[in-house]
């Protein structure tokens, strides 16, 4: 073959160079994102739907993209038709309310139109999960700030719900909270503490109310401390951070499960938020009186006092009645002396009728008594008045058993009951001798 002269191609060389080339066009060029993705699991029947993550956080430039990936669980024992929507959402200054979702009605804070989610509906078996992406477009005019999104995972109605005219729809979330570089404004400030001014006593809820004044969703975070009336700091609660939406106000509440409280103490809460960490502070005083014990506490001590104070004044007044009656018998038996018998003739009279005699000494019926004049026991005034004695003795003796005296008790009981028998009272020896089996 002369040099520099070429010899066309075979035929069969042009297809195969073409097929290459086809090839290497087709490794070169970029692979689509992996399609979503279903699982199956031995879940539990809840009667749930379950969204995971519950909120995307995501700090993109005007003009970014980013993507998320949210995964769906079907608890609810049934095969489930969902379908995904998305909704604007925004803050309120009522604290209660958390978010408010828009529905259909925009919101100068949304997002709904930068999301685009891979499905629009899914039909999911019992323990079945769907994991897609969600992907955020935002527009290159987009406002610096806070920009606020749901996508809402919501269950519909099966044929037999339909029929039976169930108007409830079960549905879940995944919030987006996106904030768009630029000029952001971090401000906010803490309303006064609510805590209750009076309480009986704990736990004691305490309410933190952040109010949001930038453009951007801000995460305050920090403690609350207890002093009490001295100032000596009893405890620290953590305050876990929450979310606050742009010109907004939200409430946290925290729980004090302090035991045995009383008096007067005083909450502080210290917090920071933004990316500079702001501090903002609230403080509010209140008391802890267990004042349902302590008017118990004070009856109890009230009836006992009086208890003892009329135990006190019975027997008082029995003495005082002991000594009367004793002056009454000795009245009456000075009234008598004329007529009684000189003392050897009474002497004589005792050495002959003994014990059983009429006439006794009255320190022996009433060995308490110093008094050792003779009085008559067959008289009959004079019967009455030593029975009022017994009866008086037993009253004190009763009074002294209440109050816990027993020794002087059976030393009344014991004396009365002597007197008892010496004049024939077995009805009243009866009665003593009841009350001293109870010592």
């Amino acid at each position: 073959m002369p040099w520099g002269r070429r010899e066309p191609l075979p035929a069969v060389t042009l297809p195969l160079l073409g097929l290459l080339l086809v090839l290497l066009v087709l490794a070169a060029w970029p692979r689509p994102a992996l399609a979503y993705t279903v699982e199956k699991h031995d879940d539990e029947v809840t009667g749930q739907i379950v969204i995971t993550p519950t909120k995307v956080e995501m700090n993109l430039d005007p003009g970014d993209s980013g993507t998320a990936e949210v995964t769906v669980i079907n608890r609810t024992g049934d095969t489930v038709t969902f379908q995904f929507t998305i909704e604007d959402f925004e803050g309120s200054r009522d604290p209660s309310k958390a978010t408010v979702f828009m529905g259909d009605e925009p919101s100068p804070w949304g997002a709904s139109g930068w999301l685009v989610p891979e499905l629009d509906s899914i039909v999911l078996e019992q323990g079945e999960a769907v994991t897609f992406d969600v992907r955020v477009d935002v527009p290159p005019d987009a406002e610096p700030g806070g920009h606020y999104a749901v996508l809402f995972a919501s269950r519909t109605l099966n044929r037999y719900e339909q029929e039976a005219g169930v108007k409830i729809t079960n549905r879940v979330g995944t919030l987006f909270l996106i904030t768009v570089s630029g000029d952001i404004i971090e401000d906010g400030y803490l309303s006064p503490l609510e805590v209750p001014f009076f309480s009986q006593y704990g736990p004691i809820n305490m309410g933190l109310v952040f109010n949001n004044e930038g453009n951007v969703h801000l995460k305050p975070g920090g403690k609350v401390i207890i002093r009490n009336i001295f100032g000596h700091t009893v405890a620290e609660i953590p305050v876990h951070e929450w979310v606050v939406l742009p010109e907004s106000s939200r409430r946290n509440t925290v729980e004090w499960n302090g035991r045995r409280l009383f008096g007067r103490y005083t909450a502080s809460a210290e917090l920071t938020y933004g990316s500079d960490e702001i501090p903002v502070f609230a403080q509010a005083s209140f008391w802890v009186i267990p004042w349902k014990i302590i008017v118990a506490i004070l009856v109890a001590v009230f009836c006992i006092t009086a208890i003892a104070w009329l135990l006190h004044r019975r027997s008082v007044r029995r003495k005082e009645e002991k000594a009367e009656l004793e002056k009454e018998l000795e009245r009456l038996q000075q009234g008598k002396a004329a007529a009684a018998p000189p003392a050897e003739e009474t002497a004589a009279a005792l050495a002959t009728t003994g014990e059983g005699g009429k006439l006794v000494p009255l320190n022996e019926l009433f060995p308490s008594m110093p008094d050792t004049q003779v009085v008559n026991i067959d008289d009959p005034e004079t019967v009455k008045l030593i029975r009022r004695m017994i009866d008086g003795e037993l009253d004190l003796a009763r009074s002294y058993l209440n109050q816990g005296m027993k020794e002087k008790a059976r030393k009344e009981l014991l004396e009365a009951r002597s007197a008892a028998w010496r004049i024939g009272l077995l009805a009243e020896v009866g009665t003593i001798d009841d009350l001293l089996g109870k010592l």
